[in-house]
C-alpha cells in the first residue's frame, strides 16, 4: 500500500468500526448493518486505490516511460520553454489505475513548480492549462522534459515528494494524485512518440517515447 494513503486507509477503518460495533449495541439494527456494509465497501474500494504493487523496471536511457498507469488521451505538438519544440503526451488515470507515479527518466530536478487553479474534469481540454498541477522540470547529458501532475474534479490532493536538485532513477517512486487524475509528459519533438491515442499505458514499464538521435 502507498504510505501516502495511510491516513485514507485509516479513517476508512474508523468509518467502517463504528457503525460494525454499534450493530451489537442496537441487537443488530438494519440501519447499522446497511452503514456498516457501506463503509466496509468504502474501505475496500480506499484499499484498492492505494495499492502500490511492485514492479520490475528496467531502466534504458534511450527510452522516457510512462509516469502512470491509464490511457493515452492526446498527443499534440507545443514549443515549451524548458524543452523547446515538444510533444505533449496526455494521459488519464481513472479511479481504477494505480495511482503511484514514477520518474519518466534518470537525471536530476531543475525545478518543481506547483500552480494552483480549477478542478475541471481531467479529461477537458483545457485540464492541462488551468486545473491545480505540479510540474517538474527533469534533465540529463542527453534531453530534457517535464512531466505534471494534474488535478481533476474529485482529485483534490497532488503529493509529490521532489525537490529542485534531486537527483533521481528511471521507475522510481515520487508522489500520489489522490481520486482520479490527469498527467503530461513533455518531449522533445526529435523523440519518436510509441504510444497512440486511446492506449493503455503502466507506469515505470511503458515506454513513451524512444530518445531521437539528437537527444
Amino acid at each position: 500500500m502507498a504510505r501516502d494513503g495511510l491516513p485514507n486507509v485509516l479513517f476508512a477503518i474508523a468509518l467502517t468500526a463504528i457503525p460494525t460495533v454499534l450493530i451489537f449495541y442496537s441487537d443488530g439494527a438494519m440501519i447499522w448493518r446497511i452503514a456498516s456494509f457501506l463503509a466496509g465497501a468504502f474501505l475496500l474500494f480506499t484499499l484498492f486505490f492505494f495499492r502500490d504493487p511492485e514492479r520490475d523496471v528496467i531502466s534504458d536511457p534511450d527510452l522516457i516511460l510512462s509516469p502512470g498507469d491509464g490511457n493515452i488521451v492526446n498527443i499534440r505538438e507545443v514549443v515549451d520553454d524548458f524543452v523547446g519544440p515538444a510533444w505533449v503526451v496526455t494521459m488519464f488515470l481513472s479511479p481504477l489505475n494505480v495511482h503511484i507515479n514514477r520518474i519518466p527518466i534518470s537525471g536530476k530536478i531543475s525545478w518543481v513548480q506547483y500552480h494552483y487553479g480549477s478542478f475541471k474534469a481531467a479529461f477537458n481540454p483545457n485540464a492541462s492549462e488551468v486545473n491545480e498541477r505540479n510540474v517538474v522540470a527533469l534533465e540529463n547529458d542527453n534531453l530534457k522534459i517535464t512531466f505534471a501532475q494534474i488535478a481533476g474534479v474529485a482529485a483534490r490532493r497532488i503529493i509529490s515528494h521532489l525537490r529542485e536538485g534531486d537527483e533521481v532513477e528511471q521507475g522510481q517512486r515520487y508522489g500520489l494524485i489522490k481520486f482520479g487524475s490527469r498527467m503530461d509528459v513533455v518531449i522533445p519533438r526529435h523523440c519518436e512518440i510509441l504510444v497512440g491515442l486511446k492506449e493503455p499505458v503502466r507506469g515505470g514499464l511503458t515506454a513513451l517515447a524512444k530518445v531521437g538521435k539528437n537527444g
